[in-house]
């Protein structure tokens, strides 16, 4: 996707210091790790919760409907999570923030938002503690759904959770592939919106206000924090369009400091 946010020289500064990161971080990658087994252990731990609730879930009927409401509450966690912790300081999950802002938006930005070699996915996917802390997050839910309706409702709870984090992470990464490697993604509805939308997110100067959403953009569309000026619906299957991009965004520069390449700190963006 082409669009011009910002100068070239801008450009180019931005470029050269994406480039600097990654040299820095693969080579400071300790030797021990291998991306293999970080996505392992992620397909482990969603594995496992996934095929334990599944055993133990008998007669369900119209309980399976439950799958909707907990997997948009989902949606929400995602959204709200991302745009309130990976995005913004909280005391005492500041090292998340870090982690998010100062790794993964350094490593990939809308310049280069691909990846090659196991190490790199280092960068790319959630620490391994991530897959475990959002299934433990389920289950205070899913334990007053279980007091409430039974226990079919929490098993398909935590079962759902799980399931969501395992295709938000797959979503991701499918936003992380290579254009040129990939072309036929930007044929599939809802997929290459997901693409579209998480590159503009990757805009230094957007990422703290835009596109929060790494599965299906629908609280972006809701809470008027999509770059797109549409529906939830219109923006679903907006694909790679820009046609309908807020007309306050696209083209110029955002105008806000990135200070490891203006010298300055900038000022905390305002949430919108």
């Amino acid at each position: 996707m082409d669009v011009v946010f910002q100068d070239a020289t801008r450009d180019r500064r931005e470029q050269e210091r994406q480039q600097q990161f990654r040299d820095k971080f693969i080579a400071e990658t300790p030797p021990w790790y291998h991306g293999a087994l970080h996505l392992g252990f992620t397909l482990l731990v969603t594995g496992i919760s996934m095929w334990f609730c599944w055993n133990r879930i008998h007669d369900a009927g119209w309980l399976w409907c439950l799958v909707i409401p907990i997997a948009l509450f989902g949606n929400w966690i995602e959204w709200a999570a991302h745009r309130y912790i990976l995005h913004r300081p909280v005391k005492g999950l500041e090292m998340i923030y870090k982690r998010h802002c100062t790794v993964h938006h350094q490593f990939f930005t809308h310049h280069d938002l691909t990846y090659h070699g196991h190490k790199e996915w280092r960068a790319l996917l959630f620490p391994p503690f991530a897959p475990l802390g959002f299934v433990l997050a389920a289950l205070p839910p899913a334990l007053l759904l279980g007091l409430l309706i039974s226990a079919n409702a929490a098993y398909i709870a935590v079962f759902t959770m799980a399931a969501y984090y395992l295709m938000y992470e797959g979503l991701h990464t499918l936003s992380h592939l290579d254009d040129e490697r990939h072309p036929y993604l930007k044929h599939i509805p809802l997929i290459n919106t997901i693409r579209r939308m998480h590159t503009i997110h990757h805009v230094l100067g957007f990422m703290q206000t835009r596109n929060f959403n790494l599965t299906f953009p629908i609280c972006d569309a809701l809470f008027g924090t999509s770059d797109l000026d549409r529906g939830v619906i219109g923006t679903l299957f907006n694909g790679n369009s820009n046609a309908y991009m807020r007309a306050d965004l696209r083209p110029v520069d955002p105008g806000i400091a990135v200070p490891q390449l203006d010298g300055r700190i900038a000022e905390p963006a305002k949430a919108v």
